[in-house]
């Protein structure tokens, strides 16, 4: 009997492993393969130098609209009229409270639009430790240096120069394509990119899609993958901060109870940290389903076969910070207060948990979990404001998605384009109502190293690589708006 039961065993792993093998070798490449780029007529010394110029305006977003220097968004308004006079003959141009609105009308005018987009605004920078001041523009050792170079003048600055040497080869979209420049997306867009999007759906606009700032092309960070992975943002995350509060009978310290305010609060973050979400890869499986087939051995085999693997896949990203957010609903107690005096027992103590919500979940199922794992009715869990839900996921196996992973590829040849999850906010989120079709991505290449440059110290741009961007941007514009 045990002989038998050895045998079957041994038959089911042998048979199991074939399974696994065989789907292994069939894990071929998902990537396009298109034709090499139109040529494209760029003027690069023109084209580093008008960044510069956009980068030394300081169009810093500030929290209060009153503290915000119109004065600088007013000049970089300007700077971009003279810079882009090609643009400026052919698309009309509105302003909308401060962001700019271009229409470059189609040939076929019953096609949807194609909206591309970037923001105008960038994020405070404090000097200390800057190879270069944030504001100079400095062009030195290959690079544009300064805030904005990667988020996101980049973005607004390239896409012009692509719409400038596409008008001077006499080209025109089937399609009209706008382009949408928002001014507030560092402190939430509600004024810019929402103000754009709600003016579109007053028109009765439907769009083919949306192309914003996003996802760079990212070299040594996807363990097993030797080329550049194109990471295109399909979705994001939500967020929503949670207040947790205690109150109790305050007294002196010489004669504490049993359950103190302090200790309430402490013991429910205690609980939420011992009780993460669970793990899925409902929302990263397009970005695992299009790297694995350019992977080596043993990733290859384990991302070929998810539907044996996914629990060990799950278990070794949860087990990372950098990872994890990308497969669960995240839990980071950010405040926590109480108490004035030491030996005053404070009636109340309160924390502040934010959480990223994972597509899947909601704010209200996210504060259900958050209620039922506290478990403890001397504790109030409540929203503080509103809270996002995650975006709608976009859909990366259809031929919108395609045709902008093969104008990437046009470019960059040897790139694997794939889908992923963006764990922070864009304006793109404000066009979620106008097409499924909300694509993130920034044609810029990142090492490890350089991801913290992204609203850190010395954030820059290499001068070759932002004329390939140009080039990428000049390709999604022909490739979207057939």
């Amino acid at each position: 009997m045990i002989r038998r039961l050895l045998v079957l065993v041994a038959t089911a792993t042998l048979l199991l492993a074939g399974i696994v093998a065989l789907r292994t070798r069939r894990s071929t490449t998902r990537q396009p393969a298109p034709p090499p780029a139109e040529p494209l007529a760029i003027d690069s010394a023109g084209a580093i130098e008008r960044l510069a110029r956009a980068i030394r305006l300081r169009t810093v977003s500030e929290e209060v609209p009153a503290r915000r220097d119109q004065a600088a968004f007013r000049a970089l308004h300007r700077l971009l009229d003279g810079a882009f006079p090609r643009v400026h003959a052919s698309l009309a141009r509105e302003q909308v409270n401060g962001s700019l609105l271009y229409t470059w009308r189609g040939i076929d005018s019953t096609l949807l639009p194609l909206l591309l987009m970037g923001h105008l605004d960038v994020v405070p920078a404090d000097s200390a430790r800057w190879s270069y001041p944030p504001f100079s523009g400095a062009i030195a050792a290959g690079y544009v240096w300064g805030r904005g170079t990667l988020d996101d003048k980049v973005g607004v600055l390239g896409v012009l120069e692509a719409a400038e040497a596409l008008l001077g080869q006499g080209f025109r979209p089937r399609r009209t394509v706008y382009l949408a420049f928002g001014h507030d997306e560092e402190v939430g867009g509600e004024h810019g990119a929402a103000a754009i999007a709600a003016v579109l759906r007053e028109r009765g606009v439907q769009l083919t899609a949306v192309v914003d700032e996003g996802g760079p092309i990212v070299t040594g960070i996807v363990p097993g993958v030797a080329a550049p992975v194109a990471t295109v943002g399909v979705a994001e995350k939500g967020s929503v901060s949670l207040a947790l509060t205690a109150q109790v009978p305050g007294g002196h310290s010489s004669m504490p109870p049993a359950r103190t305010a302090i200790g309430l609060v402490s013991r429910a973050i205690d609980r939420l940290e011992h009780d993460q979400f669970p793990g899925s890869l409902r929302a990263s499986r397009g970005l695992f389903e299009a790297v694995g087939p350019e992977m080596t051995w043993p990733y290859r085999a384990l991302f070929a076969n998810l539907w044996l693997f996914e629990p060990v896949v799950i278990h070794r990203l949860t087990a990372l910070p950098s990872t994890a957010a990308a497969v669960r609903t995240t839990i980071a107690p950010t405040i926590i207060a109480g108490g004035s005096k030491d030996n005053v027992l404070p009636g109340s103590a309160r924390a502040v948990v934010n959480l990223r919500i994972l597509p899947g979940e909601t704010v209200r199922s996210t504060l259900d979990r958050v209620r039922r794992v506290v478990a403890d009715s001397a504790i109030t869990v409540s929203v503080i404001g509103e809270g996002d839900d995650p975006s709608p996921v976009s859909p990366a196996d259809g031929p919108t998605f395609q045709a902008l992973a093969s104008a990437i590829r046009q470019v960059h040849h040897d790139a694997v384009v794939a889908p992923f999850l963006m764990l922070g906010a864009t304006d793109a989120r404000h066009y979620t109502s106008l097409t499924p079709n909300v694509f993130r991505f920034l044609p810029v290449h990142l090492g490890a190293g350089d991801l913290e440059r992204l609203h850190g110290v010395d954030e820059r741009i290499g001068v070759g690589d932002y004329v390939q961007a140009i080039r990428v941007y000049a390709q999604i514009i022909r490739g979207l708006s057939r």
